[in-house]
């Protein structure tokens, strides 16, 4: 084996370092929004000194996605050559051509869909590795306060106190029912943190409560000042509809004083978020040009395996594991209507508790699967030290294994590890099983 010299390892570092990102942003009609976008991927570009950075839009401003893919392949090959080839030689892992880091707060269909069609078609034959949204972060939740506090402290005007004032966190809307669970644990989060006498969740498109209606759940309640706090990261047509609905309620109601509080905008939590989003693919190992995982199936007839959650996702989990043959345990504060049903008819263990590290004991395989990141992390961690293999629903790359998307046929099975994308793993899982149906 070769002993590298400092020089050696700096170039090997030093090409990593250098390895482009896309910010891949939304897009709107709303000159300042876009222009407060291209000011946050300025921001970025000096947080990451040598680092090409280009940002591309699903829709509505230009460039688009593929192009700006594109162009940071072209860029991040210029770099390639020698700097590659010691990398190589020395036994690492061959850099990206590129990482792609979605500008959207949570999961939904322009993370699971939209982008990852565009890289696919900006980048040819180059690697590009696809990183994941925003949310949950707590430099996200600390932007949002802050927009929140000076909101309640105007320069021009009557300052309010946090115990007497409600707010109504205000979310895109999404089809994806993870994203809006998601939108309703940062509610709780941002009404503990910052100490308010009440926050209401709403929704601006697709999906309700409307943030009409959380107003006037509030109003209900007995609130007379309230701050609508968008959950948005730039001015556009989200932010006007929000503002325009605020107006035509309060309207109506002049009883209720409301202000609305600034999108989060360009700054720096914001900007760290998605510096650490780029970096946090380059730093695993077995990154490859699909998902980073060794394929293999599990025998788990007989054998306990552990579901820590009790939500929907968990839900369907439990019912592939019991299709398995295994025997499936389940450690969750709180379960729903379905394995509760299991839980009775004895098909599975149910302990309604929070999970310990001794729920471990005797598992071959467990899956964390719960709204709390922190837990899952937990789950994950002590599932690594006693060395039995770990699925994290949150986030799947910090845990070590995946669950891919399978179905079964014609005494076949299909299964598709993606990354980071499951609908696109389901689509291509249904179009293979359609193909050996013939």
């Amino acid at each position: 084996m070769t002993d590298r010299t400092a020089d050696d390892r700096a170039t090997a570092q030093d090409f990593t370092s250098r390895v482009p990102l896309v910010i891949a942003a939304h897009g709107t009609r709303n000159a300042d929004g876009v222009e407060t976008c291209r000011a946050l991927a300025r921001r970025v570009a000096s947080k990451l000194p040598g680092v090409p950075v280009e940002l591309g839009f699903v829709e509505l401003a230009e460039p688009p996605i593929a192009d700006a893919v594109a162009t940071a392949v072209a860029a991040g090959q210029e770099y390639d050559g020698q700097a590659a080839a010691e990398v190589q030689r020395e036994g690492g892992p061959v850099p990206p051509d590129a990482v792609v880091v979605p500008l959207m707060i949570n999961t939904g269909g322009h993370v699971q869909r939209d982008i990852p069609e565009a890289i696919d078609e900006g980048r040819g034959d180059a690697r590009v590795l696809y990183s994941s949204p925003l949310q949950p972060d707590p430099r996200l939740r600390a932007a949002l306060g802050r927009r929140l506090h000076e909101a309640m402290a105007p320069a021009d005007g009557r300052e309010w106190e946090a115990k007497d004032t409600a707010a109504v966190l205000v979310g895109r809307g999404a089809l994806d029912p993870e994203a809006n669970a998601a939108h309703y644990q940062l509610t709780r989060l941002f009404w503990e943190e910052n100490k308010l006498k009440r926050v209401q969740p709403c929704f601006i498109q697709v999906t309700p409560p409307s943030l009409p209606e959380a107003l006037s759940l509030l109003s209900s309640e007995g609130a007379t000042q309230i701050v609508v706090v968008g959950n948005f990261l730039f001015p556009g047509r989200l932010h006007e509809w929000m503002t325009d609905q605020v107006r035509a309620w309060n309207e109506a109601r002049p009883d209720v004083e409301v202000r609305v509080a600034e999108v989060i905008g360009d700054c720096d939590e914001l900007a760290d978020v998605v510096v650490d989003r780029y970096r946090s693919p380059l730093g695993e190992e077995g990154v490859g040009e699909g998902a980073p995982v060794y394929l293999s199936g599990l025998r788990l007839a007989g054998r306990d395996v552990l579901v820590v959650g009790a939500g929907h996702v968990a839900e369907r989990r439990v019912v592939r594991l019991l299709d398995a043959g295994a025997k499936v345990h389940v450690v969750a504060p709180n379960a729903g209507i379905q394995l509760g049903r299991l839980a009775r008819r004895g098909q599975v263990e149910y302990r309604k508790k929070a999970f310990e590290s001794s729920d471990l004991d005797g598992m071959w395989f467990v899956q964390a699967l719960t709204n709390d990141p922190e837990v899952n992390a937990r789950v994950s961690e002590e599932a690594e030290k006693r060395r039995i293999f770990c699925v994290r629903g949150d986030a799947g790359r910090k845990g070590t294994a995946f669950t891919p998307a399978t179905q079964q046929s014609g005494g076949m099975t299909v299964s598709v590890v993606g990354d980071r994308t499951p609908r696109r793993s389901a689509k291509l899982r249904d179009e293979l099983l359609r193909a050996l149906q013939g």
